[in-house]
This record gives C-alpha cells, structure tokens and sequence, in this order.
C-alpha cells in the first residue's frame, strides 16, 4: 500500500471551517478503524504496515520542515495508533515517544530538534527505522506466493485457484492457520481443475491422497506411469512420488487441527508462520507442476491419448 491509498476522495463542501487539507481528499478514518480491529481480506498485514509507515513518517517529516503536512492532530494520533496495531500483531511494535504533532515539536525541543530541519528528519528516521527493517525483513522472508499466469489462464474454470492463491498470499505471514488450511484447499482445486481438463471422473468424496493420485496419473506424473524422457527416469519418478508424500502430510497438518476448515480443539500451541510458509511452498510446487503439465504441449500425457 501506498500512503495515499489510505485517503479517500471527499467534497470540499464538507471540510469543516479551518480543516486542514486539499480540499479533494481526506484520511480515510474507516478504513483505519478496520486495520485497528484485525486484518484486511484483501491486503496482507506487511503491506498495510509498510504503507502505514510511509504514510506517518511522510506526515512527521513534513510537520518538522515547515509545514504541508495532509493531516492535523487527531488524525496523526489514528494514523500512529494504527501503525502500533499492525505492528504489534505483525510481532514488531512500534512504540512512539508522542502520539501527535504537538507532542512530537515537545519531543523534538527536548531532544536537540530546535532549530534544525535536518536533524528532526533524522530524529524521525532513527525512530521508524527498526519497524521498517522489521517489515522488510517479513517482506524478504515471505515473498508472494504465486502460479504461473499463463498456465491458469488456460483453465477453463481458473476461479477456485485463483481465491485460493488470493486467500494465501494475504496469510502466508500473519495467519498461519489460514496458509495451512488454504495451501490445502489449493492442492484439491488444482487436482480437481486437471482431472475436470482431461475429462477424468472424480467423487466429491475424495480426500486429498486420492486426488493427487488421480491427477497425477491424468497427467502421466504417476510413479506408476510409464513415459519416455526424464518424466520414465527413476530420479523424476522419486521425486513424484516425494511430491504425493508432501501432498498427503500438508493434508494431515490441517486435518490434525492445525489448518482452517477443521475446528480446533484448542490453542494451536506452537503454529508459526514458518509453519504456513511451509505448508504454503509444499502446495506451490505440487500445484505448479501440475498445471505446468497440463499446459505443455509437449508433455507426455498428450502421446498417450
């Protein structure tokens, strides 16, 4: 996110007398309140914290320069509350040694800032540069997972994947039961998408080992399966047979309480997002070799139709 995604488009008619701003836009406040209650459903906790932050140290860098900054006191006040929400949930708290703008001109007086334009930008940097290496780091460490474009483009029903891929890139850092879970429910619309491509029959009933199979054997990945080139290799065969197996334990990480879609019994003690990126990396591989498969048109299944 980008700080001006966090204002919204307003009549200047409705600017109470002496308001401070364009005239064109103003904070949006409810969508503030939202971050400050949990999550977003289609923005990940990492993105809406590094655009938080932008957006509060644009605002305290322009208040200590001279001035232009878009927001008044008590907006500022919801704009840092925010930011220590996101943070906190996140795991990286921002702690701030004022609240407003107000308090931030007392702190800057009190700490050198008097007089000197440069040294407040300095003064705001040091004090949002730990949260913002933090974020990074979340950034680095959970990149976006994704599938190849082309090959979902060439489904004839992409819907499912493309929510499931959707749901995981927004929970792969902040919410691992929901990466476990999703990571899951992406491999059975995946096998389910392939199987319905090549006119293969399944029963709802079908758990996710029996998917798998399925679907493998629909595209000539099966162990099982006798092809020509590296697809009939042993070394390509073990390595089909470790993607069922990866397929099979994601399954029983979430059935054992770990993933949504099961009711837990309890606190799922332990669960952390090093466990959904896990869950998450194991569904990508097996989803993206399936539907780079389906999509080659040079690939084995297609000389044994």
């Amino acid at each position: 996110m980008r700080p001006t995604d966090f204002f919204v488009e307003h009549d200047p008619s409705d600017w109470p007398p002496g308001g401070i701003g364009s005239g064109q836009s103003r904070l949006d406040e409810q969508l503030l309140a939202s971050l400050r209650q949990g999550p977003l459903n289609d923005i990940s906790e990492v993105a809406a914290g590094m655009g938080l932050l932008d957006l509060v140290q644009d605002e305290l860098e322009a208040y200590g320069t001279g001035g232009g900054q878009q927001l008044d006191d008590r907006e500022i006040a919801l704009a840092i509350t925010t930011l220590e929400a996101v943070t906190t949930r996140l795991g990286c708290p921002l702690r701030l040694p004022f609240r407003d703008f107000t308090r931030f001109r007392s702190y800057w007086n009190r700490n050198d800032g008097y007089g000197s334009w440069q040294a407040r930008r300095d003064m705001v940097e040091e004090l949002l540069a730990p949260t913002r290496a933090a974020l990074l780091r979340f950034e680095a460490r959970f990149g976006r997972p994704e599938l190849p474009d082309q090959s979902i483009a060439a489904l004839r029903d992409p819907a499912a994947i493309q929510e499931q891929i959707g749901r995981i890139q927004r929970a792969v850092v902040d919410d691992p039961p929901l990466a476990v879970g999703s990571a899951k429910e992406l491999v059975e619309s995946t096998a389910k998408a392939v199987l319905l491509e090549r006119g293969f029959p399944f029963d709802d009933k079908d758990d996710v080992p029996a998917l798998v199979s399925k679907a493998q054997r629909a595209l000539a990945l099966h162990p099982s399966s006798v092809t020509e080139g590296p697809d009939g290799t042993d070394a390509v065969k073990k390595i089909l047979g470790g993607v069922m197996a990866v397929t099979t334990g994601l399954a029983e990480l979430r059935n054992r309480g770990y993933g949504t879609g099961h009711g837990a019994s309890g606190t799922r003690i332990g669960l952390r997002a090093r466990h959904g990126h896990l869950a998450v990396n194991a569904s990508i591989t097996w989803c993206q070799l399936m539907l780079d498969t389906l999509a080659d048109p040079n690939a084995p299944w297609r000389k044994l139709e």
